[in-house]
């Protein structure tokens, strides 16, 4: 029964990433969106945009989900304006050129507003104007009923996931951040355990690096969600959660300090002294005895700070990056006791 339950069961990560609650979100948010969608003469001629608005803007943070939609929305509606005009322009009868041409100009209009990446909602408009023109009255083609019926299914897509995201932050803001760590702690974990082995047993030393590039990108992520959710106006939550914020963004950066660090140990090629073995193992262990994710009332009696850490005298690099390693985990169990 046990090994039949695991099987459906998420991995911890995904269920500190609150994928059971975004599945639930997911659920409602397009039941929602559906019924205001079927509820309106235009959208209703449209419901994938209405529900693809939806899915593609269900963001756990507030702040990331409203700039997010709003710069579909405004890529989406400047592409529709450029390839609207061209297909007007070059006559409806669409060609290769057309196609191409709106486009290019729908990237190249994305691309200005954020070079960083196109939104999928952004380049569908470029793809809808052309191959999914609607008609008036008198059965001609129209590029701005075509316009009207996106912008507006789209918009309306947008604004559900919008009030999702707000209603259903009410309902874990208060622990995402801690979740939010736990999940890095997690990767760090793993990142440690697999450097000890690269370094004292002799497994692959760039199949370790590749998994440390990965939990760095994890760790950019938590760092990202983090820093968006000490940027909310609107947080369903008093000054102690937002302290308690910027206590686990520093614990953050030190455990992407102790990454970085075991990354440099399996980069820097040099013959490793046995005695650094145990040290390595006392900080996996420190490591290992942290849980974010279940922690409530804490002692407030030990506060310190490391901010500005120095490199030992010693001659192995190795022993100068696990005292700094060591240095760096008092400094995260001494953060974790200021939680509220």
């Amino acid at each position: 029964m046990k090994s039949f339950a695991s099987f459906f069961a998420l991995r911890r990560e995904a269920v500190l990433l609150d994928s059971w609650l975004y599945i639930l979100k997911s659920m409602v948010a397009v039941g929602l969106g559906f019924s205001l969608g079927r509820a309106f003469a235009i959208t209703r001629l449209d419901m994938i945009s209405v529900l693809v608005g939806v899915m593609y803007n269900l963001e756990p943070i507030n702040v990331v989900g409203i700039k997010g939609g709003m710069n579909q929305l405004l890529t989406s509606t400047l592409g529709a304006i450029c390839t609207g005009i061209l297909v007007y322009l070059m006559g409806y009868n669409v060609t290769f050129l057309t196609v191409a041409l709106g486009m290019g100009l729908t990237l190249y209009i994305a691309l200005k507003i954020n070079y960083r990446m196109v939104a999928p909602t952004a380049i569908f408009t470029s793809v809808y104007m052309t191959q999914l023109m609607q008609s008036d009255a008198l059965g001609n083609p129209s590029v701005l009923l075509t316009f009207r019926l996106r912008i507006l299914a789209l918009g309306l897509g947008i604004a559900v996931a919008l009030v999702c995201n707000f209603i259903f932050s009410l309902a874990y803001y208060r622990r995402i951040a801690r979740k939010r760590l736990e999940y890095v702690r997690i990767q760090g974990v793993f990142g440690l355990k697999t450097t000890f082995e690269t370094l004292y047993e002799g497994k692959d030393r760039d199949a370790c690096q590749t998994l440390l590039a990965g939990v760095f990108n994890d760790i950019e992520m938590v760092k990202a969600n983090l820093e968006s959710m000490l940027k909310e106006r609107w947080m369903p939550y008093g000054s102690k959660e937002k302290e308690n914020v910027r206590v686990l963004h520093a614990m953050l950066l030190q455990i992407k300090t102790i990454v970085h660090l075991a990354y440099d140990c399996v980069v820097f090629d040099e013959k490793h002294p046995v005695d650094g073995q145990e040290r390595f193992s006392s900080v996996l262990r420190r490591m290992e005895s942290l849980d974010f994710a279940m922690t409530k009332t804490i002692d407030l009696s030990s506060k310190s700070s490391f901010n500005n850490l120095t490199k030992p005298e010693i001659s192995s690099r190795l022993l100068q990056n696990l005292a700094l390693m060591e240095e760096t985990s008092t400094a995260l169990e001494t953060l974790r006791t200021q939680l509220k």
